[in-house]
């Protein structure tokens, strides 16, 4: 069963602008991470110039009328392997994928809002800023692309142990 979704708070953005370089100099995503803790959420997703970039330590997903919609990979996001990972399952299970910049206000009328991330895998955010994401509850998309993440681990366990 998927795990139940914790909450996230939307912060603006004002890390530098080379954000897919991963160096040493990550105190803004520190400074973020701590703020959504010190709200009381598990992370803050992040907003440059009214659109929505990733979150503090995690890429963001979100999904509309069935389909998974999520900011392209450019300088202000820094690439996961996990991000890679969610779009070829989905792909892969057939699922409508949708790459391009997101305007903030799609974030607030999303159904359904997702973070990833090598420590986190797939995880649902059922509130923003306190107000529910969708029902309130992880979607029936999440739960489906939850479910593709763990038969892909269940996958690379066999093969590593063949």
């Amino acid at each position: 069963m998927p795990p139940a979704g914790p909450g996230s708070c939307r912060r603006d953005d004002f890390r530098w602008h080379r954000c897919d370089i991963k160096s040493i100099s990550l105190l803004g995503n520190c400074l973020l991470r701590q703020e959504a803790e010190d709200a009381g959420a598990i992370e803050s997703v992040l907003v440059r110039d009214g659109h929505v970039t990733e979150a503090s330590t995690c890429n963001v997903f979100l999904v509309k009328d069935g389909t998974i919609v999520n900011p392209p990979k450019d300088k202000l996001i820094l690439p996961g392997i996990t991000y890679d990972l969610v779009l070829e399952l989905a792909r892969a299970a057939g699922l409508p994928v949708d790459v391009r910049r997101v305007p903030v206000a799609e974030l607030s009328a999303a159904d359904e809002v997702w973070l990833s991330s090598s420590t986190k895998e797939v995880l649902p955010v059922t509130r923003i800023d306190g107000r529910p994401v969708g029902s309130g509850k992880p979607g029936p998309m999440y739960a489906r692309m939850y479910q593709l993440f763990q038969d892909y681990k269940a996958r690379a366990r066999a093969k590593a142990h063949a």
